[in-house]
C-alpha cells in the first residue's frame, strides 16, 4: 500500500498529486500489488499454475535427489554395495559425474532400477524421521501429528504473512508521524532562540517559556509513544516462542554437524585401511 501524502505537499505538487491519486485509485490495490484487467488476471492464474506445477515437479526432484544424498551418509539404511549404488545415482542426479565417466556408471545406473523399491523405502524411512523432527521444532511441547504437518506449516506461513502486512502498516504509521515529531523539535529550537534573545535584552516573556516547556513536554511525550510502538514491533516479529524455537533448531544443527563430521571420520578411517 502507498504511504499517505501530507496534503501540503500534494498542494504544492499538482503533477505529483495527480500521479498518486493514479496510482492509488487505477493502478494499484491496497496491498500494493498491480491491478489487472480480466484478460490478464487470467493469463496470470494460469502463469501462476504452470509456475506451481514446475515448482511442484522441482520439490520431487530435490527430495528424491536429498533422499540418496541422506543414504549414503545414513549408512546404516542400506547394505554397504547398495550404497555405492546409490552414491553414483545421486551424484549422477546432481550432475557431478562428468561426460566421459558416464559410459562407465551406465551399467551401474540400470541396476538401480532393481533395488528401486528398496532404496524407495529407505528414502521413505528417512523422510518419515524428519517430518517427526520438524514436528517437534514446530511446537516442542504439543507437536503437531506429521499427517497435519503441512496444514501447520501453512497456517503459520499465514499467521507470518498477516504480521508482516500489521508490520508493514505499523512502520508506515511511525513514518508518518516523524514529520510532526520534527514540527514540535523545530517549534522548540525556534521558541529557545526567542527566549535567549529576550534574556541577552533583559525580558524574558513567561509565555513563550511556558509555550517552549509545552512543546518539549509534547515532544518527549511522542519520542516515549514512537519508542513503545518500536518495542512492540521488536516483540511481535522477536516473540518467546520464536526465539526458543530457535535455539532449538540451532542444538539441532550442531548435533547434526558433529554427527557428520564423525561420520566424515570414519569414512576417512575406511578408506585409509582399504
Amino acid at each position: 500500500m502507498l504511504p499517505l501524502a501530507d496534503t501540503s505537499i500534494l498542494g504544492a505538487n499538482p503533477k505529483f498529486a495527480a500521479l498518486y491519486r493514479d496510482l492509488s485509485s487505477n493502478k494499484l490495490n491496497a496491498d500494493a500489488t498491480s491491478k489487472l484487467d480480466a484478460k490478464a488476471l487470467k493469463e496470470h492464474e494460469a502463469f501462476e499454475k504452470d509456475i506451481q506445477t514446475a515448482q511442484v515437479e522441482s520439490a520431487k526432484r530435490q527430495i528424491i535427489q536429498s533422499g540418496l544424498s541422506d543414504l549414503v551418509y545414513r549408512g546404516d539404511e542400506l547394505p554397504e554395495e547398495l550404497q555405492d549404488l546409490v552414491g553414483i545415482t545421486a551424484a549422477s542426479l546432481a550432475g557431478e559425474i562428468n561426460d566421459e565417466d558416464k559410459d562407465i556408471i551406465t551399467n551401474e545406473l540400470e541396476k538401480f532400477h532393481d533395488y528401486a523399491p528398496k532404496v524407495a523405502e529407505a528414502i521413505s524411512k528417512n523422510i518419515q524421521k524428519d517430518a517427526t523432527a520438524l514436528a517437534s521444532l514446530l511446537s516442542p511441547e504439543n507437536a503437531p501429528h506429521i499427517e497435519d504437518l503441512a496444514d501447520t506449516i501453512r497456517k503459520g506461513q499465514e499467521t507470518l504473512a498477516t504480521s508482516t502486512s500489521r508490520l508493514s502498516e505499523l512502520r508506515i504509521s511511525l513514518a508518518q508521524e516523524i514529520p510532526s515529531l520534527h514540527e514540535l523539535y523545530r517549534e522548540i529550537i525556534e521558541t529557545s532562540i526567542r527566549i535567549l534573545e529576550q534574556t541577552i535584552h533583559g525580558s524574558v516573556a513567561r509565555s513563550a517559556k511556558a509555550k517552549a516547556d509545552y512543546l518539549a513536554v509534547v515532544a518527549e511525550g511522542m519520542s516515549k509513544k514512537l519508542a513503545l510502538q518500536h518495542g512492540q514491533l521488536l516483540q511481535q516479529v522477536y516473540t518467546p516462542e520464536i526465539q526458543g524455537i530457535l535455539r532449538n533448531k540451532q542444538d539441532d544443527l550442531d548435533a547434526e554437524s558433529l554427527s557428520l563430521k564423525r561420520k566424515a571420520r570414519e569414512m576417512d578411517e575406511k578408506l585409509a585401511d582399504c
